[in-house]
């Protein structure tokens, strides 16, 4: 009894982690790179890392690398003494101030999004969840992490000039987000005017469960009714590609009739973190799994290939691959896992001045550098999920 009540103390003291080795020498430089392109760059450096995305309307954008980022670093830190903790928390912070930087917003206000609406330029208020899911991930792993309520008290600004700012606390972004909930018959929240997509949809719902256990809230009908929609609509797209349809229109009630392999990673990741029914979770994984085309990742590329006129538009399969494997490793397929992984590693991981990552292209360096961190973190026993439902 008194071994078990010192080991409780020191958990609640954040002096060790339950489940899980002790970090390792690659997690320990991959959170070094973390904190070095997250934090603080010389202007040179800061190009170099974050001249990225364009016009930050496609997959390539900023909002993508900068949350996947945070992700990671909290893979680590889940497992992690009170010192790596400290270290995720600053990572995470670091995240949640690029974000609300305008540069990584500003898409929301063209005028084929949102810029003509009443609300603009609220990046928030309606439909972003490409945006506001994240953001509440990172905000909700910030919190975890840290016990720092700033973001609930103080909130935080979206300046979108200096006359113009549109202020939000976590407790409004929450309202806004569960109101779009209650009012699609679907239970999603749409992105990209009218589009609603499956691993879009589980950022939200996997921060609301965490803030659920921080104590702020249950948001638990609102899983229910999007669990149930999804489920019953997304897999088996007729025409391949992938275990999930791409997308659905919601004002034609369509959905795009194929998938593709890099989205049935993302998607499987976080959705098999906050699965009520974790089975069904990797169940749908084994779907995927299935259907990967191994030819193609036998010897990953980093340049996009040519897709046919029914492809979604694609990444390269060594951006798909880093997907693919963090997925595998949270739906307990270590062999999927493992091929995915080793040849990937063998042409792009470097470990280059204490720093752990992929050197791919720089448009997608960072967010695939962070899925293949998430699946190392992952193989020595973090689990996202075990956040969300553990002790």
């Amino acid at each position: 009894m008194k071994r078990i009540i010192i080991v409780f103390l020191l958990l609640a003291a954040g002096l060790v982690r339950a489940g899980g080795a002790p970090l390792c020498a690659e997690e320990l430089e991959a959170l070094a790179f973390l904190e070095h392109v997250t934090g603080p760059l010389p202007a040179a450096e800061e190009s170099d890392w974050w001249n990225i995305g364009g016009t930050q309307h496609g997959i390539f954008a900023k909002r993508y690398n900068i949350a996947f980022a945070g992700y990671a670093a909290a893979a680590i830190g889940m497992r992690g003494d009170s010192g790596t903790t400290n270290r995720v928390g600053r990572i995470l912070g670091n995240c949640v101030e690029r974000l609300l930087r305008r540069d990584v917003w500003a898409y929301s206000q063209s005028k084929s999004y949102w810029g003509e609406k009443p609300w603009a330029p609220d990046p928030c208020y309606r439909e972003n969840v490409m945006y506001t899911g994240h953001l509440l991930q990172l905000l909700a792993l910030y919190e975890w992490f840290t016990h720092d309520r700033r973001y609930w008290d103080a909130g935080f600004d979206f300046a979108w000039n200096p006359r113009q700012k549109v202020h939000y606390t976590v407790q409004r972004l929450i309202d806004v987000t569960v109101e779009q909930m209650r009012e699609n018959r679907s239970g999603g929240v749409t992105c990209e005017p009218g589009l609603l997509f499956f691993p879009c949809n589980n950022h939200p719902h996997y921060a609301l469960m965490l803030f659920a256990r921080l104590g702020h809230g249950d948001w638990s009908a609102y899983a229910a009714k999007w669990e149930k929609w999804a489920l019953a609509h997304y897999p088996r797209p007729p025409m391949g590609g992938g275990a999930l349809k791409l997308v659905y229109h919601v004002q034609t009630r369509l959905f795009y009739p194929r998938g593709t392999p890099g989205l049935d990673g993302w998607s499987m990741l976080w959705y098999e973190a906050w699965a009520r029914d974790r089975a069904k979770a990797l169940d749908l994984w084994k779907s995927a799994a299935a259907r990967i085309e191994w030819g193609l990742y036998a010897n990953p590329s980093d340049a996009v290939a040519g897709h046919g006129c029914c492809d979604p538009q694609p990444v390269s399969t060594s951006v798909a691959a880093a997907f693919l494997c963090a997925a595998a490793r949270a739906c307990d397929d270590p062999a999927t896992a493992e091929r995915l992984e080793k040849p990937l590693d063998s042409k792009y991981l470097v470990r280059r001045a204490g720093r752990y990552y992929l050197d791919l292209d720089r448009e997608w360096r960072i967010g695939a550098s962070a899925q293949r961190i998430i699946a190392l973190a992952i193989s020595h026993g973090s689990s996202f999920r075990a956040l969300a439902f553990g002790p």
